[in-house]
């Protein structure tokens, strides 16, 4: 099994790598360790690209924090499914994260980038109702259901 490394450096003036990230991870035994330089003009990240590929089924990226793997949450995510369906583990430095002892933290993300799916879906939904001319509230036409007669013994019997 492979064990690759990858941080990214910040985008800070004379700063070109980042030896204090490198050796922690060459340190928890990385054989090579990919970066990228964090760019202001936009999301590339060849570094990245280059240690996954380097990396076989069953094989791990090491990262020192989520921050590595992207500037927000969408792009973490990206990362982390990708990853998942490379069949690839995942070792986070800081929080400590490591997929080949627990592979929840996969099925967490899963969950979470289909909930942001769903959640457009919704809110498309929502716009079109709004455009049409729905009102807040509710929905015309509902109305409460009507107790059944079980319900209404229980009620009696709580008074």
């Amino acid at each position: 099994m492979k064990f690759v490394g990858y941080y990214r450096v910040p985008p800070a003036p004379g700063v070109f790598f980042s030896p204090a990230q490198e050796e922690r991870l060459l340190l928890v035994g990385c054989e090579q360790v990919f970066s990228d330089r964090c760019l202001a003009s936009g999301v590339v990240r060849p570094g990245l690209e280059r240690a996954v590929e380097a990396l076989e089924p069953g094989g791990v990226l090491a990262a020192p924090s989520l921050h590595a793997l992207g500037g927000d949450l969408v792009a973490v995510m990206d990362v982390v499914l990708k990853l998942r369906a490379r069949d690839l583990h995942l070792i986070i430095q800081q929080p400590e994260i490591d997929t080949r002892e627990n592979a929840g933290f996969f099925e967490a993300c899963a969950a979470l980038a289909a909930f942001n799916g769903e959640r457009a879906m919704v809110r498309r939904a929502e716009t079109a109702l709004v455009a049409k001319g729905a009102k807040a509230g509710g929905l015309k036409g509902l109305k409460a259901a009507v107790p059944t007669e079980a319900e209404d013994a229980e009620d009696e019997d709580e008074d």
